[in-house]
């Protein structure tokens, strides 16, 4: 079957929308959780829908676009697009929070991490190196753990989640 690019690229961009505004609702829950515990841990919880809306829009694609012939390298072509173009979305509100709402997220992040590198014993020339990186720029800090994490999340979730998607077929038409 040949693959219509137009069609991927459109709605990949359309449920990316959709899959971004889950990750910034979940991206507030993990801002407030620095006062709240409770509420970083249902943060954490909310991570179960990731997976479940990627099922979700491959399992739409397959059968409301490619009529249940979409390929494996398809979907996973899918994935990626779509988990990249949610990325994008999460990464205008994650800069506007490390930008101008606590400029001092990242160093604090960082801090709790040399802190943590401590107290799990290892070496300390491993500690020291760790302490002395110069603190990355929210636009690298961006691009490396929001958008390539995104990515590679998106990657690594659609190796086990696109087969399952072509196996499904639903009750009715999608």
């Amino acid at each position: 079957m040949k693959e219509n690019k137009n069609q991927l690229m459109n709605y990949a961009m359309y449920s990316g929308v959709f899959l971004g505004l889950f990750w910034v609702f979940k991206y507030l829950f993990v801002v407030i959780g620095i006062s709240y515990p409770a509420l970083n841990f249902l943060g954490t919880l909310l991570s179960i829908g990731t997976p479940v809306l990627l099922f979700y829009f491959l399992v739409k694609y397959n059968h409301g676009f490619l009529e249940g012939k979409m390929s494996f390298w398809h979907g996973v072509q899918f994935s990626i697009l779509l988990f990249f173009f949610a990325s994008i979305l999460e990464s205008v509100v994650v800069f506007i929070h490390v930008k101008w709402i606590d400029p001092a997220f990242i160093s604090n992040l960082f801090d709790s991490m040399i802190k943590m590198a401590q107290t799990i014993d290892i070496s300390k020339s491993l500690v020291a190196q760790l302490s002395e990186q110069p603190l990355p720029t929210p636009f690298n800090y961006i691009f490396n753990n929001v958008i390539m994490a995104d990515v590679f999340l998106g990657l690594v979730l659609s190796l086990f989640i696109v087969p399952l998607s072509m196996r499904y077929k639903p009750q009715q038409n999608i």
